[in-house]
């Protein structure tokens, strides 16, 4: 009867101790949740912030350029719809930068970007009869090129193309 008793107490025991285990894992993995959220919010905050400072980053120097850069507007033969805008480097009056408009003289058909020190083209914006870009070809100072193409219902980049200096794909990438 005895051990009959102590069995049925060890086991009880056993029991006890087993439940309350499992009840500190529980409140354990409940409190790495709450602190993984904690820090998720926390990394987000700042990928925010620095989203926003780049943005800001981003006016300024536009707006900068915009007062410090000579803009000279070239229209069609009517006088009144704009044939392309050439923006000039105030200070070594080289172009940096010209905007082709589509016939209607709203819609941009491409803008080319020159290095201000060499006038060589560092990038190429390709638009299509909507405004949305198609295409953007960069070069690099080694004249190697990088042709990024793009979905022009979506705006989303399809597929990106390196090419060596010689005119032969490097590496072709496909999103």
């Amino acid at each position: 009867m005895k051990k009959n008793k102590s069995n049925k107490k060890n086991i009880i025991l056993i029991l006890w101790g087993f439940l309350f285990v499992i009840a500190v894992i529980v409140l354990l993995s409940m409190l790495l949740f709450s602190l993984q959220s904690k820090t998720s919010k926390v990394e987000t905050n700042n990928q925010q912030e620095q989203e926003i400072y780049n943005a800001i980053l981003r006016k300024i120097e536009s707006e900068v350029d915009e007062l410090t850069n000579i803009k000279e507007i070239v229209y069609r033969p009517d006088g009144k719809t704009i044939k392309h805008i050439k923006i000039l480097d105030s200070q070594t009056k080289k172009e940096i930068k010209r905007i082709v408009y589509h016939d209607d003289g709203k819609t941009i058909l491409w803008i080319k970007e020159f290095d201000p020190q060499t006038s060589l083209q560092i990038k190429n914006t390709i638009h299509n009869e909507q405004g949305k870009i198609i295409q953007i070809i960069k070069h690099n100072s080694l004249r190697e090129y990088v042709v990024e193409q793009y979905n022009p219902i979506t705006g989303t980049k399809i597929k990106t193309i390196y090419y060596n200096p010689d005119g032969t794909v490097k590496e072709e990438e496909i999103y």
